[in-house]
């Protein structure tokens, strides 16, 4: 009778341990699907911090469709800009040097001073003249990886566009005030950059877009009128929301190269080098998007070379503001 019951009792036990670990993963499961993207980029570099030692997470769930598939749409969404400047800005000539592996150490910063009611307008050095334009756009941010990128954008005296998280930019105010003081256009990326929450209605992505304007107007005194959904205006807004936003004065920004830095967990600073300079080949304006949000660690070690090899081809860099047509994927 002892014999059966031990022979019963282990089969059992295993039942129970399965069962228990299955109830675990759904917990575990439901818990990370309702953590922001960028908490959950978070989590997975504590949990598994040898596989980001010289790469980049990926913001998981935050999805941008392969930009060779869309047909882009430019200037379904105007909106009053000041006039572009006579003379295109560029940056200094290009070392030539291949990516690095380290960044090297940035000093000397210039002060820079606003030019525009609404969201500053970067002053760079005036080089020469160039049809093509390059708009370096930052998404996700501010995190630790924006100081470097910032850095960066000085040292080549490059001007770009900085999409930030509200709850992102509530957590570093001195971030935001480092790139509004550095010359750089701030935009609006939503407060939450819950996918769910945000494209529930259109209701309720002004209010998360809302919550994000009052701090950045908390720690600017300005509100930018300057948007970028959240992986974009296609897939994931209709006719209602577009005449939503643009009725309240927004202006919204997709993009036409694209970065691929979140198109895996990890990605490679080769790989978001090479896409970026494949897309912009045929291109005479380029709207570049990529992300400084926590975890994009190689993103440091693309971006010199990017700058270098895109003004080797001449592009000048300018914000979003200068643009005159914004490009946006949404298509009716």
């Amino acid at each position: 009778m002892e014999h059966k019951m031990r022979d019963l009792g282990i089969p059992l036990m295993k039942l129970f341990m399965l069962s228990f670990a299955f109830f675990f993963l759904v917990q575990t499961g439901m818990y990370i699907s309702q953590l922001s993207p960028e908490k959950r980029s978070q989590l997975a570099m504590n949990i598994f911090p040898w596989l980001f030692a010289d790469e980049v997470v990926a913001m998981v769930g935050e999805v941008n469709d392969p930009i060779d598939d869309v047909d882009l749409t430019q200037g379904i969404i105007f909106a009053e800009h000041q006039s572009v400047p006579e003379d295109d800005q560029s940056v200094a000539s290009p070392s030539g040097a291949p990516i690095a592996t380290q960044l090297e150490e940035v000093t000397g910063k210039e002060d820079q001073k606003p030019g525009g009611e609404v969201l500053l307008s970067p002053v760079a050095p005036v080089a020469k003249r160039s049809a093509k334009v390059a708009y370096l756009t930052f998404d996700d941010g501010p995190s630790d990886i924006t100081p470097q990128v910032l850095d960066i954008l000085d040292k080549y005296k490059v001007q770009a566009t900085f999409f930030v998280i509200g709850s992102q930019a509530d957590a570093r105010p001195d971030l935001i005030r480092r790139i509004r003081s550095e010359g750089h256009l701030i935009g609006n990326h939503t407060y939450s950059h819950r996918y769910r929450q945000i494209y529930s209605s259109p209701t309720a992505f002004i209010q998360d877009l809302q919550q994000a304007e009052e701090v950045l107007h908390r720690l600017l005194d300005e509100r930018p009128k300057h948007v970028r959904a959240p992986g974009g205006t296609k897939g994931n807004m209709s006719v209602e929301f577009i005449k939503r936003l643009t009725e309240q004065g927004y202006v919204l920004h997709d993009w036409n190269v694209d970065s691929r830095d979140t198109a895996a967990p990890v990605v490679g600073a080769e790989s978001i080098y090479g896409q970026v300079l494949r897309q912009v080949a045929d291109k005479e304006k380029a709207v570049i998007l990529f992300h400084d949000g926590p975890g994009k660690i190689s993103l440091p070690v693309a971006l010199p070379a990017i700058i270098e090899e895109l003004t080797k081809q001449g592009f000048a860099f300018k914000s979003l503001e200068h643009i005159a047509r914004p490009v946006v994927m949404y298509q009716h």
